[in-house]
């Protein structure tokens, strides 16, 4: 299976992202795989267009946000640069603001439940399916009956044909983690790695690969998906060149990381595996 690699965010221009929640958020894509039961997305998303508001709200799936420019308040919550959100399925988190325009890097996905990620090339269509049914304003969808319903529950539900289910909470509150707090472990010249963390019984796992320029590791893991990101720095993974803020998809395989230059920095997430 040939891995898949984003276009370089600096040759892409930005695209306004779904308008189910608020005006004032824009996209790159990166990488995605949008098939019935294991579908994800990962982009580049800019927050703080002069119309920005997001209300507290949750959904049924798992996101990963990656700081990268600015700070992003969510509610008591601040994600800053060089940190993660992990942001569980069913946990309330928001309202989002931002004193500037933030930018991140956002993972969606199944959470251990598997309730059904759907991308936005499906949500999009039953967004512009339920304008003419009501209107989206302040986060919700408000029909012209005045059922008022959360954006994106509503979007879903459309496209789905069913009723959206929260799965229990299985944490109470968003977690928001220091990448720089975590300790290098050495793995040989010019490679260190280290463990961010391993959350639910999924196995939805983020650590971090640090190259020196020509220094080389394997990255991938037998039997699952994983997504590399650039944090910092360039390599080149399996001959393709992987340049800051870009990304790859390996589906079950295991591909060699070159560094670029000195001290180049790589996230990878390991998906939920699910077995079902």
């Amino acid at each position: 299976m040939t891995a898949i690699f984003s276009e370089p965010t600096t040759t892409q221009d930005w695209e306004e992202a779904s308008t189910h929640r608020t005006p004032g958020i824009d996209i790159k894509p990166l990488v995605s795989r949008d098939r019935t039961g294991e579908s994800f997305e990962f982009n580049i998303v800019r927050f703080g267009g002069e119309d920005f508001f997001s209300p507290r709200h949750r959904h049924n799936f798992d996101q990963i946000r990656i700081g990268l420019e600015g700070e992003t308040r969510y509610g008591k919550g601040v994600l800053k640069p060089r940190h993660i959100g992990y942001f569980p399925e069913s946990t309330w988190y928001g309202p989002l603001s931002v004193a500037e325009p933030s930018i991140q890097g956002i993972i969606q996905l199944d959470g251990p439940t598997h309730c059904g990620y759907i991308t936005y090339n499906h949500l999009d269509p039953a967004t512009e399916e339920l304008k003419n049914e009501g209107t989206f304003e302040g986060g919700f969808w408000v029909a012209k009956d005045g059922r008022k319903v959360d954006g994106f529950q509503a979007s879903w539900e459309r496209a789905t044909g069913k009723e959206m289910v929260y799965p229990t909470r299985r944490y109470s509150d968003p977690f928001y983690i220091d990448l720089d707090a975590f300790e290098w472990i050495e793995q040989g010249e010019g490679v260190a790695r280290k463990l961010i963390g391993e959350f639910n019984e999924r196995g939805t796992r983020i650590e971090m690969v640090r190259l020196d320029a020509g220094a080389s590791t394997t990255i991938g893991t037998s039997g699952r998906s994983v997504v590399a990101f650039a944090l910092s720095g360039a390599a080149t993974v399996d001959g393709n060149a992987l340049g800051k803020w870009s990304a790859a998809l390996l589906e079950d395989q295991q591909l060699t990381a070159i560094g670029e230059e000195a001290g180049s920095e790589l996230i990878l997430v390991t998906m939920p595996h699910f077995e079902d």
